[in-house]
């Protein structure tokens, strides 16, 4: 009767269809970038740390590959975390986004969010984002330089200065 019922689960398995999750071409990883989180942040209001102008890499990145940008199908995050490097935890922030737009923008809104993650005030010294759904495929094979915030949400007013590190990664997808 076991082995039935391991062969009819064997069966159910191999018709299901595969998902395809297509290939990683290749990824870049930023140069981390170092700043302070200072006291005195009060919600609602953001604290948004912001590079007007860096380069993407994309493009001398991709000329490098055996692949071309048709072999792009998409590009977004991998993986991103915020450090705390003076030994302070993130207890006093809610909520943690990466945004990338283009230079032309002033700001980066919402709709920009390559990396978020709600943190709710946990005694943590290391913030692990999550990547975001968004495609950044057109604008990262349009541009040579793109626009890169780190906004924080504090959950009410920050008592604490924080020596802080982003760490952050892209990847290429090709083959969906």
């Amino acid at each position: 009767m076991r082995y039935l019922l391991a062969l009819l689960g064997l069966c159910v398995l191999s018709a299901c269809p595969s998902s395809n999750r297509g290939e990683r071409l290749f990824d870049i990883t930023y140069d981390p970038i170092e700043f302070i989180v200072p006291a005195g942040q009060v919600a609602p209001q953001l604290f948004v740390i912001s590079q007007a102008s860096m380069v993407t890499r994309f493009l001398s990145t991709l000329d490098a590959s055996a692949f071309t940008a048709d072999d792009v199908d998409q590009v977004g995050g991998i993986r991103a975390r915020i450090v705390s490097l003076s030994g302070e935890d993130f207890r006093e922030i809610r909520r943690v986004e990466l945004r990338v737009c283009p230079t032309s923008e002033p700001q980066c809104s919402i709709a920009d969010i390559m990396f978020s993650v709600d943190h709710d005030g946990r005694r943590q010294q290391v913030i692990n984002l999550n990547p975001g759904l968004r495609n950044f495929r057109t604008l990262y094979l349009d541009q040579e330089a793109v626009r890169m915030e780190v906004v924080f949400h504090p959950l009410g007013v920050t008592s604490q200065n924080i020596e802080t590190r982003l760490e952050w990664t892209i990847g290429a997808v090709g083959g969906l």
